[in-house]
């Protein structure tokens, strides 16, 4: 009987990672030898469960040689558990010999760590209502040249939190605005009032459900 051996790697040397965007998931599908880029897969050839429920694959594009990102749509939240499966063979999904990767699955999908990354923020002193905290994970604000207010933040996302630190003791406030009614994530501090800190150092810490800003400190 001749060695297949090597024929069988191509079922599972292969390694998946997932990140949760705002309302999606890009699957990172690495593989161990390098691989054709001038086509892909059809969707409907990975088989996705996401928190037990099977998903659609809606689009899919190559990094480099080696890892192929899938993307799944309307996905509300991050999830805790992600598998995927290839139910191939196909010859969109081979080799840069052209040997075919077999079919293999489910596998679970470990997540990407998350993003932690800083701002630092000095615009004002006109009050501010949409300050981008997409991937922030600590917001600085420099209040050495004037006053910065804070009525609302975009790009939160559920379970992200945020650190917010004044940088200098000027006595230009920093100031968050307690819901602000804005038309994008507002804050809730925990009196139902505005706060500000003038003529010192000191911060606030808040969680996100996804729609608005809770204050976390008490």
């Amino acid at each position: 009987m001749p060695d297949r051996s090597w024929d069988s790697a191509y079922a599972f040397s292969a390694w998946i990672k997932h990140k949760f965007f705002t309302d999606s998931l890009g699957i990172y599908v690495t593989f161990t030898s390098p691989m054709n880029q001038l086509q892909t897969p059809a969707y409907d050839l990975w088989s996705v469960v996401v928190d037990e429920i099977e998903k659609t694959v809606t689009g899919s594009a190559w990094v480099d040689a080696w890892t192929l990102v899938l993307t799944v749509a309307d996905i509300a939240a991050n999830p805790e558990k992600v598998t995927i499966a290839y139910e191939g063979p196909s010859s969109s999904l081979a080799t840069t010999w052209e040997k075919q990767w077999e079919p293999w699955g489910p596998i679970p999908s470990v997540e990407y760590p998350p993003v932690s990354t800083s701002l630092t923020y000095s615009t004002g002193p006109t009050p501010q209502d949409a300050v981008n905290v997409k991937d922030i994970k600590t917001l600085f604000l420099d209040c050495s040249s004037n006053a910065i207010t804070i009525g609302g933040f975009t790009g939160g996302v559920a379970g992200q939190t945020l650190h917010i630190a004044k940088l200098t003791e000027s006595a230009n406030a920093a100031k968050l605005e307690h819901n602000e009614m804005t038309e994008n994530q507002n804050i809730f501090l925990h009196l139902g009032a505005d706060e500000s800190l003038s003529g010192s150092y000191g911060g606030w810490n808040l969680a996100c459900d996804g729609s608005n800003w809770y204050d976390t400190d008490h």
